[in-house]
């Protein structure tokens, strides 16, 4: 038999102030999976790619969906302890002015 696909959301609840994750079939999300621009993990493996998924991708998928709560939960930022390899901007940019 054949496991239904699932699907993981990582969200920031702010009542709380926790990050949560949950898992759902994946049938009950897929017109957001859709909508959205989903990353592959390790993100230079091409399609049907059998490498390795290594404790280092594990380390930076937990750490970017930390930084994605975080983009819109100044609350949580303050928290954040990480390590970029880049400065955080939390400000958003401003889009050029058309000549």
């Amino acid at each position: 038999m054949t496991q239904k696909q699932k699907a993981s959301i990582v969200f920031y609840d702010a009542q709380t102030q926790q990050i949560k994750i949950c898992t759902v079939l994946r049938s009950q999300v897929q017109s957001a999976i859709d909508r959205a621009a989903a990353m592959t993990v390790p993100p230079e493996a091409e399609e049907n790619s059998t490498e390795p998924v290594t404790d280092e991708h594990a380390r930076q998928l937990g750490g970017m969906a930390i930084l994605i709560q975080a983009m819109s939960n100044p609350d949580l930022r303050e928290r954040l302890q990480i390590t970029t390899a880049h400065p955080m901007r939390w400000e958003t940019p401003t889009p050029p002015v058309a000549d």
